[in-house]
């Protein structure tokens, strides 16, 4: 079984027992619970993407950690000038696990 879950403004393809990363979670820490309902539910039967249908649907995190994504850099320069000025940024990730797709 796979479904896509929409968190952050992203849809992301899950099935059990896979880690992704997402965008920081609010008033999630370490060891919690996410329940979530799918955007779109794959079987083996069937494609499921009716919303009445995939209310019986439920995919089940638990949060593994919290920590920083890859550094992005952008860099401004005019020549002859001397101007440089540089910018960084990193963003604050969460990382689940699925634990569970189930269906009613």
């Amino acid at each position: 079984m796979e479904a896509f879950v929409e968190l952050g403004g992203k849809q992301v393809r899950v099935s059990e027992g896979m880690e992704f990363s997402v965008f920081k979670l609010k008033d999630k820490k370490a060891g919690d619970k996410v329940e979530m309902n799918p955007v779109c539910f794959m079987d083996d039967k069937e494609i499921i993407v009716d919303r009445k249908k995939l209310k019986d649907v439920k995919v089940v995190c638990e949060v593994l950690e919290e920590k920083k994504g890859k550094m992005v850099y952008s860099f401004k320069k005019k020549p002859k000038t001397g101007y440089k000025k540089g910018h960084g940024h990193r963003d604050a990730l969460t990382v689940l696990k699925v634990s569970g797709i189930t269906r009613k």
